[in-house]
């Protein structure tokens, strides 16, 4: 069980806490009941989960399970580089750690493992209440860091909710998926792996389909930008689509228009919908057909 983000570890890893976590997300998946567990919040592929130890608490990500030591230490590479690059492209990232367990069988269950920071500091929540001028600032902040940090080769998936502000200064926190490409547009992200909690059936043929629209907006300003105001819509923070368009366009060489966010938006739900309509279908096969246990924690069907 290791940590990795370079030489010097930012904080120490409560192993011991960690793996009582484990035993408990084993437990729900066996029982389908995660009332054992607090949930801090759900992303499209993995959840988040909260850990109050002695040492204080953590926000613990869990990745879908490496079939093989070889798959984890790639991924463990990939993420190192990832926080190295986005540290060198002018982002403040916040502090992570990668946890890892190995199993009887081989495989690898692993998190990426942060601090907890102050819940009503993610950026998502204090626009709700900011007024003008901080979401001004806030924006214009933003497309700073998002200008300095995106190239063809490091993308960044920059919706509101994977910022936090902290002593003033925006701090980025979603890096389980480390979007890096190579010289010819290549992913270098295990994409395969992140595809498994789809029906085996289905895996290839939605990866091969969907994977490039998926991808492709998170390596350019425009594609990233148009990302974040569409998913303002999913956070019912619309009304501030039209005032930071304005900004936005004053940067872009093609200027977004506000039906083409609505349009994005509809088309980014209508896909993510389907992706989670099919992993529960392929949950209630394993459940109730099969008599196994389903190995992921799906969120609740959201509102989009």
């Amino acid at each position: 069980m290791s940590g990795t983000t370079g030489a010097r570890a930012p904080f120490t890893l409560p192993h011991a806490e960690l793996a009582a976590l484990e035993e408990r997300v084993a437990g729900a998946l066996r029982t389908a009941d995660d009332s054992a567990l607090e949930i801090l919040g759900y992303g499209e592929v993995t959840l988040v989960l909260r850990l109050a130890t002695g040492q204080g608490a953590f926000a613990c990500k869990r990745l879908p399970v490496f079939p093989d030591r070889d798959r984890f230490e790639r991924y463990r590479h990939s993420l190192d580089e990832y926080l190295e690059r986005l540290g060198k492209g002018g982002l403040r990232v916040a502090d992570t750690l990668l946890w890892h367990l190995p199993l009887p069988s081989g495989r690898i269950v692993a998190y990426c493992v942060q601090r907890e920071l102050p819940a009503h500091r993610l950026c998502s929540r204090l626009l709700h209440g900011a007024d003008e001028a901080w979401a001004g600032d806030f924006f214009a902040r933003f497309l700073d860091r998002v200008e300095q940090a995106v190239s063809p080769e490091l993308g960044l998936d920059a919706q509101a909710a994977n910022w936090m502000e902290v002593d003033g200064e925006l701090v980025y926190l979603d890096v389980t998926t480390p979007l890096m490409r190579d010289g010819r547009g290549r992913e270098l992200l295990d994409v395969r792996l992140f595809f498994t909690s789809l029906p085996w059936l289905l895996r290839d043929p939605v990866r091969l389909s969907m994977t490039r629209s998926i991808f492709d907006k998170f390596y350019e300003v425009r594609g990233v930008l148009l990302d974040f105001l569409g998913n303002l819509h999913k956070e019912r923070l619309g009304h501030l689509v039209p005032v930071f368009l304005e900004r936005a366009n004053a940067r872009l060489a093609k200027p977004i228009t506000e039906r083409e966010v609505a349009a994005y938006y509809r088309d980014d739900a209508r896909m993510w919908e389907l992706i989670q309509r099919l992993r529960r279908a392929d949950r209630f096969w394993h459940r109730s057909v099969r008599r196994r246990t389903y190995p992921f924690l799906l969120p609740p069907p959201v509102e989009r």
